[in-house]
């Protein structure tokens, strides 16, 4: 696959809510410099302040929203674990961070070197100075190098949001990572937490941005990727193993979501 490399700045002036429910190959760092969010970040929800940082690692299923009205801009950085190889080549970036994601709250001090590497990346995309490719790598490392000392400096990370209602979700998102091999419904889910399916849905919805049935597949589909890399299996098998009830509903969704069917997955991840 090609490497992957993106850098944007984007101020918005009004309420805005992530449409698109994702997770990705790659990885992401999100910089907010003004303004409020709410993350929704592998299983937590984490209120965002200004000068705030979030990593988030491969395939972890990620939405932002609104915390009020109030206007807010950030910086966005997408990139790919080959993208780096040109300037870390022995460095194994596929466990970048040991897997995790995660949220930083940086001092003043080092907001400021985020920053300044930040603005560097966004003047060489917009330039196109001689060596501006090559330069930029090196302007991530260091970035990532930053944030990596940062992270182990404050070994109490910025914690989750834990209202009541936000505990209960948490505590059914758990239950469907462990369970998104059964054939699950709505009406079960919601019986085995002693609640009705409209509360369930509603409150679901509210603390993840994501409906039950997104959610859940998205786990499974997450599954079945590292199943079709890791394994010979065949494509029933896995379909089968992650709770897919056919073989055509798992390949319409595997692809809906991937934009890839399954044998093209495995065949471009295999290679």
């Amino acid at each position: 696959m090609e490497p992957i490399f993106q850098i944007e700045q984007l101020k918005r002036s009004g309420y805005f809510n992530m449409d698109i429910d994702h997770f990705h190959d790659f990885y992401e760092i999100y910089y907010l410099l003004s303004g409020e969010r709410h993350y929704y970040i592998r299983n937590r929800i984490y209120a965002l302040e200004a000068g705030d940082l979030v990593f988030i690692n491969k395939n972890h299923l990620h939405r932002t929203t609104g915390g009020n009205h109030q206007p807010h801009e950030r910086v966005l950085v997408s990139f790919s674990d080959s993208y780096l190889e040109p300037v870390a080549p022995e460095q194994n970036w596929m466990n970048i961070f040991g897997g995790e994601s995660f949220l930083l709250r940086p001092t003043a001090h080092e907001q400021g070197v985020i920053a300044d590497l930040l603005q560097a990346m966004l003047g060489e995309q917009k330039e196109d100075k001689l060596w501006s490719g090559e330069y930029t790598r090196t302007l991530l490392l260091q970035l990532l190098i930053q944030l990596e000392r940062i992270r182990k400096a404050k070994p109490a990370l910025v914690s989750p949001e834990q209202s009541e209602g936000q505990r209960r979700v948490y505590g059914i998102i758990e239950y469907l990572d462990a369970h998104y091999g059964e054939k699950l419904t709505l009406g079960g889910v919601a019986e085995h937490f002693f609640i009705s399916a409209t509360y369930l849905c509603r409150t679901f919805k509210q603390t993840t941005g994501f409906t039950v049935i997104e959610y859940l597949n998205y786990v499974r589909i997450r599954e079945t990727k590292a199943l079709l890399t890791e394994t010979d299996w065949p494509i029933t098998r896995v379909a089968e193993a992650t709770g897919f009830d056919s073989i055509a509903h798992f390949g319409r969704m595997f692809k809906g979501i991937t934009g890839r069917s399954p044998l093209q997955y495995r065949k471009q991840h295999r290679a």
